[in-house]
């Protein structure tokens, strides 16, 4: 029995939905919590097809098994889910596993997850447990001798944390933005691209709380008070999600990762440092928000691209 709990969040991608389950009911976890956001109302036929048939894939997947199940019968959007569902788990539970249905996990996921969440939960200064490393899962080579290392950006392509770090840190209205955005903006280890990428994305959550955006505001919570995330030193996760993306260079890369296991038993040994290579990585692939004139031209380019 897998005795750390976990947390599933699915939609409409019922194909997705039945394989991670079968993964995840292959461990036989003690606590698992299933989550899938409601219909809306400008769904197409197809769209309302897939979100009945994941509904579908959960029902006759659970049957006969202790699994906590929600199905919301609104629409809430990631914002809204995302809160509601970690709310709900950690009334329960000190710690969970995250996993979505656009992330299929290696099995050796979970066990790397429960590992560092025992390993590490006395260390404050350590908030996310990533499962991806997007390095490797790109370019099928290490960026660490060790067998984790520890990156500023949190990432949720599968992940973890604590109850305490959560509650103490997260705000999906970031209600401080306004009284922290200098002293933010004004950080040394942010370049400028982060600064630009970072206002943007923040004002607009801040000025809009109907935005449908989850993952940011922790982003910001985790480098504003110099948290770290752990990155295993090989990928745990492929994420199908982008396979539905539109042409970008983002979505492209990140398609058809590689995935492999870590050996057991994970090494003690590790660099407490942020690791430089990996973070200058995700700064160039996600947090470099370049001037407008470069957005501009690169937008023009994609559409001459694609046309």
């Amino acid at each position: 029995m897998f005795k750390t709990p976990i947390i599933f969040l699915t939609y409409k991608r019922p194909k997705e939905t039945k394989k991670i389950l079968d993964i995840i009911l292959s461990l036989k976890p003690k606590n698992l919590y299933i989550f899938q956001d409601g219909k809306k109302k400008e769904f197409s036929k197809i769209e309302l097809k897939n979100h009945n048939d994941t509904k579908s894939v959960i029902e006759s997947g659970i049957k006969n098994k202790k699994v906590k199940v929600v199905f919301f019968k609104k629409n809430l959007g990631q914002k809204l889910v995302g809160y509601k569902m970690m709310k709900h788990v950690f009334n329960l539970e000190r710690e969970c596993i995250i996993i979505e249905d656009d992330c299929v996990p290696k099995k050796f996921f979970f066990k790397y997850c429960s590992e560092m969440l025992k390993r590490f939960k006395n260390s404050k200064d350590i908030a996310h447990i990533s499962g991806c490393n997007l390095f490797y899962g790109v370019y099928k080579k290490k960026v660490d001798k060790h067998d984790i290392f520890f990156s500023k950006y949190p990432h949720f392509m599968g992940w973890a944390t604590w109850r305490d770090r959560w509650q103490r840190y997260y705000d999906p209205n970031i209600k401080d933005w306004p009284k922290n955005k200098d002293k933010f903006l004004s950080k040394s280890n942010l370049k400028s691209g982060e600064k630009r990428f970072f206002k943007n994305y923040l004002d607009k959550i801040y000025k809009n709380p109907k935005l449908s955006v989850w993952d940011i505001q922790w982003l910001y919570y985790n480098i504003f008070h110099n948290l770290k995330t752990i990155v295993p030193n090989v990928n745990l996760i492929k994420n199908v999600g982008f396979d539905n993306a539109p042409t970008g260079q983002s979505a492209k890369k990140f398609r058809n990762l590689f995935t492999k296991d870590l050996k057991l038993p994970i090494k003690k040994t590790y660099n407490s440092s942020y690791n430089a290579k990996y973070d200058n990585f995700l700064y160039d692939s996600f947090y470099n928000r370049k001037f407008l004139l470069f957005r501009i031209f690169n937008k023009l380019k994609y559409k001459i691209k694609y046309f």
